[in-house]
């Protein structure tokens, strides 16, 4: 069987392994109806085989259409008239789709229905059945029972590491469903896939199709919003598709995939920029006055010559500000890593895009800003048409809000933003020293704030089920873990949520697990969380948050003493593979002595438990397995004249087993072992009653102490009988027999051996059964014993924090402890942005100085930086959440915009200034310059990522943090959009570096 299940289903891309255990699979799963529609395509297709109904074919012309007025026709058997669920013996029933529940039932009925069905319903209200009347008869079905089953077969498919997952999930299920065919497996025999990555797979790229989709449709409008053409709003909007094509070339080509890790959290309003500030620039040309004798291409030509340099500056500091996520490793790497890579060919896309797509259909589209509204034989008809459907009058606001005059290159809403910031500029120039003085104490308090945020790794990303693992003691039987597994299967089918319950004792058969049958992992797939019923409790459908506390507090309370770790499982397994322990956080305590290390490890879990955050600490016991230790004592065997290597052998020998002799199979050669039956070595009892050969007094050289018999030679040396007569045979005869004895005699092992006591000395009264070591943990050659816990409700830095503060008294040399699992990732992850985004700093300034010559204005730029991440932090806290690494990445998006921004003004500036134009005028006129552009890039960036920030489907969760600090960076850069010409204004009136002013916009 082994063998046709791996070569049946070597499919691509995937290896197949058998999961049967050192223990004992069971699987119980809800036998719950479900309508035709809730049903997968691949179970669709197995009841039709299962019914002989033939596939639904591909609807024609005429068909389509007359399905858009009556309804589409119905399958050959109709079975969306029915509710279909799978029996014990994985055979599809129906029943009548229209069927009812109890509560639902008048008096009346509830009485029919009882009188009919009699004792096949519980003598309580039988909430969880459904009933429905067939010929005026009663009937109805438990559609809240389970079946269950103690022992199945168990199996895993492994993809390669490089290998696409569809397509090798297609490949598999298509041979599971070939294997299962009749004839194929034996009978009553059937592979049934419980979990796969499809739905997971799925149901995130659903989540990344409907961010990407309303955050292209929300940025369009922006530009619309604030250009106020549509013709240069598809200009810049094009640009996004485009972009996106260039870098999912760049990742097709190096052999990389689209999904929620490299495009879940790109920010198209980022991605445009570039283009935006090309197109603005040569709109606003366009509808100015200057050089309006000049052909079209050429006035195209210098709008883009004038901010081409700028553009191309502010690229490469982008880049360099995105330097941290292109050097993370781990899992912060794998997660973030495909979205740097993403990024940064989105950005270059774009940037070529926006100096030659752009400016290209800028001169096709934008010829006649300058001209009047057409007088010809279209123009009249599309006017005509308009009037007719009422479009001027139902779009009249937004034409007036967002449609600039004739002439005028802003609207209204531009109009307006510009009388905005003004007048907070004249307010702020007034008033600078307070300004500044609210500035730096809001950025002190906000540092303050920001130092006392919660902190963790990552978000923890929904995978739609849960991995309930639980540790009993060591010492465990197999038969007392399998009826503790069957009595978790009973309490987890209290929860409708769990589509299937899967508990595995022991480990598997490749070693690659070490433990024992106290080790019970019980998978638990979710079923779509639309289909969760209301709970008494709630009042509504609990919470995946409120499932776990339910089920924590369920299994604490059915299963004392048992350590339990509820997670998930490709969460569980990648904490696992980094500490190498069975938990999310653990505690490796170092040091020589087991018995010490035992002691340690219990009193930290105390301590563990008094932490507010900490729940479910538990330790793996390397102690607490019962062992049978028969001390020799040495007085007892020179009583008896024998050795202590002697009873030693004997033991190993009838216990252990000793090699006899070799046998050879063709090349192979294996030992071959005797030892003494079961019978006789079962338990303590047989064990002391072994023979051991005592009194080795036949000594060589020396006269004959026994004559010759016919079956020894002459004896030399004293005679171990006492006589030199040769022993009786049984028969009478001494040349056909055996003697009646042997010439060596014995004792029992019991007469040699001593127990000892508690202070290891020897003790008549004392036990041979002791407890010993179940498993001796080694990390760097070093022994260790780890106690793992979770942290819930609470950050996890300060947890560990406090729990580091309780634990640390408990450790004395040689004894230490290492913090590993989540926490060490983060902190190794921390330091090592915090180093990289130090060097991205550095960058930066070294590049900021270059394009200005000036300290100073490389310092007001850096203060943009530090106003965007004010408004991060406090997005972070106003939304709950902690700092974590993919808040960190969110930061390090907006540095480049944030430069960007201060690059622009500060650049407007200096030209203004270098061309001999009064301080405050120029400030005026260059935040009048930069409003529309800075303002729409900032919205179009805020919007990019708006519905991954409100988003809480499945696969948002590694986006959200990220996008919340975009949003709040962005907005706050737009309420502090006159803070760069504040800090200009202190040192404004000296004499700018000569091309200081070349980067303006």
């Amino acid at each position: 069987m082994k063998l046709a299940w791996s070569k049946a289903l070597t499919g691509r891309g995937v290896v197949v392994g058998n999961q049967t255990r050192q223990g004992r699979v069971g699987i119980s799963r809800p036998l719950r109806a479900r309508e035709w529609a809730a049903l997968s395509d691949r179970e669709q297709r197995h009841v039709r085989q299962q019914r002989n109904w033939p596939e639904p074919t591909s609807p024609s012309f005429g068909e389509e259409l007359r399905s858009l007025f009556v309804g589409p026709a119905p399958e050959p058997g109709d079975p969306a008239q029915s509710v279909w669920w799978r029996d014990e013996h994985m055979r599809w029933q129906e029943r009548p789709a229209g069927a009812r529940s109890w509560a639902a039932l008048s008096d009346a009925e509830r009485a029919a229905v009882r009188a009919e069905l009699g004792d096949r319903l519980p003598p309580s209200e039988p909430t969880g059945w459904r009933f429905y009347a067939t010929a005026g008869r009663w009937d109805g079905w438990d559609d809240g029972r389970w079946s269950d089953e103690d022992d199945v077969v168990q199996g895993i498919v492994l993809l390669r590491k490089g290998q696409e997952s569809l397509p090798a999930l297609t490949d598999v299920l298509a041979r599971i469903d070939e294997l299962n065919q009749p004839g194929k497996l034996p009978a009553g025999m059937r592979i049934s896939p419980f979990y796969n990555r499809t739905e997971l797979i799925n149901r995130t790229t659903e989540t990344v199709n409907e961010n990407l989709l309303i955050g292209m449709a929300l940025v369009t409008a922006i530009l619309l919003m604030f250009l106020g053409n549509v013709r240069a709003s598809v200009i810049v909007a094009i640009n996004i598709p485009l972009a996106l094509l260039f870098a999912f070339g760049v990742l097709y080509a190096r052999g990389k995939s689209a999904n929620l890790l490299s495009i879940g959290a790109v920010d198209f309003g980022i991605i445009v920029d570039s283009s935006v500030i090309i197109v603005e620039s040569i709109y606003r040309h366009l509808n100015s006055d200057e050089h309006a004798d000049v052909p079209l291409a050429e006035r195209i030509s210098a709008a883009c010559g004038a901010v081409t340099k700028s553009l191309f500056f502010a690229t490469v500091v982008m880049v360099c500000a995105l330097l941290p996520l292109f050097t993370m490793k781990g899992p912060e790497g794998q997660i973030f890593g495909p979205m740097a890579d993403t990024y940064a060919f989105a950005l270059a896309g774009a940037l070529v895009l926006a100096l030659t797509v752009s400016p290209v259909l800028c001169l096709l589209l934008l010829g006649n800003l300058d001209k009047p509204p057409g007088t010809g034989f279209w123009a009249r008809a599309t006017r005509t048409l308009s009037w007719a459907l009422l479009l001027p009058v139902i779009l009249a606001p937004l034409k007036f809000a967002f449609v600039p005059r004739h002439g005028d290159p802003e609207n209204r809403l531009v109009r307006a933003l510009n009388w905005v910031f003004l007048t907070q500029l004249r307010v702020i120039l007034r008033l600078r020293w307070f300004a500044l003085a609210v500035f730096a104490g809001g950025l002190c308090y906000t540092g303050v704030v920001s130092a006392n945020m919660g902190r963790e790794f990552m978000p923890e990303l929904e995978e739609g089920n849960l991995m309930v693992r639980g540790t009993f003691p060591v010492n465990v039987s197999l038969e007392e873990s399998g009826a503790r597994a069957r009595q978790l299967r009973e309490l987890l089918h209290e929860f409708p949520e769990f589509a299937v319950v899967v508990p595995a004792i022991g480990r598997p058969d490749d070693g690659t697990d070490p433990t024992g049958y106290y080790n019970v992992e019980t998978f638990c797939p979710l079923r779509p969380e639309p289909q969760w019923p209301a709970h008494p409790k709630y009042g509504r459908p609990r919470k995946k948050a409120e499932l776990v506390g339910d089920l924590n507090a369920a299994l604490a309370q059915r299963f004392p003493g048992v350590d339990w770790d509820i997670s998930q499982i490709i969460r569980d397994n990648v904490m696992e593979a980094l500490s190498g322990v069975k938990g999310e956080n653990s505690i490796k305590v170092i040091g020589p002595e087991l018995d010490a290390l035992e002691r340690i490890a219990g009193q930290i879990k105390d301590r563990l438990d008094s932490v507010p955050g900490v729940e479910n600490p538990g330790v793996f016991r390397i102690q607490g397995q019962t062992s049978l230790e028969f001390p020799i004592d040495r007085s007892k065997c020179a009583s008896w004249n024998v050795s202590a290597a002697d009873v030693q052998a004997v033991i190993g020998s009838a216990v252990g087993g000793r090699a006899a002799t070799q046998i050879q199979e063709g090349e192979k050669q294996a030992d071959l072992t005797v030892r003494w039956p079961l019978r006789l070595r079962a338990d303590e009892t047989a064990i002391r009653s072994i023979p051991v050969p005592v009194g080795n007094t036949v000594t060589a050289g020396g006269a004959p102490g026994a004559p010759s018999s016919p079956f020894s030679g002459a004896a030399t040396g004293t005679s171990p009988t006492g006589s030199a007569v040769a022993p009786p045979v049984s028969t009478g005869n001494p040349y056909n027999a055996a003697p009646v004895w042997t010439t060596t005699p014995t004792r029992r092992l019991d007469d040699l051996v001593t127990p000892i006591n508690a202070n290891g000395q020897p003790d008549p009264g004392g036990s041979f059964l002791r407890p010993g070591a179940s498993t001796i943990y080694r990390e760097q050659g070093q022994r260790l014993i780890a106690i793992k816990f979770e942290v819930r409700g609470r950050d996890l830095a300060s947890t560990v924090s406090e729990a580091r503060a309780a634990v640390e008294p408990l450790l004395k040399a040689p004894y230490r402890a290492e913090w590993s699992g989540e926490f060490k990732q983060m902190e190794a992850a921390e330091k090592r942005m915090a180093r990289m985004f130090a060097l991205s700093l550095a960058l930066i300034a070294l590049l900021l100085y270059l394009a200005f010559r000036s300290f100073l204005d490389a310092a007001v730029v850096f203060a943009n930086v530090l106003a965007m991440g004010v408004g991060g932090v406090w997005a972070l806290k106003l939304a709950g959440l902690n700092f974590n690494i993919s808040a960190a990445v969110g930061f390090i998006s907006i540095l480049g915009v944030a430069v960007m921004n201060g690059l622009l003004f500060v650049s407007a500036f200096n030209g203004l200034r270098a061309r001999g134009v009064d301080l405050n005028e120029a400030l005026a006129r260059g935040t009048r310059q930069l409003v529309r552009p800075v303002v729409m890039t900032a919205l179009a960036a805020i919007l990019g990522l708006l519905p991954a920030a409100f988003s809480t489907k499945m696969g948002s969760e590694s986006q959200r943090p990220l996008a919340v600090v975009v949003v709040g960076g962005m907005l706050f850069t737009i309420l502090t959009l006159v803070l760069v010409p504040m800090l200009y204004s202190f040192y404004g009136d000296r004499t700018p570096p000569k091309g200081a002013g070349d980067f303006s916009h």
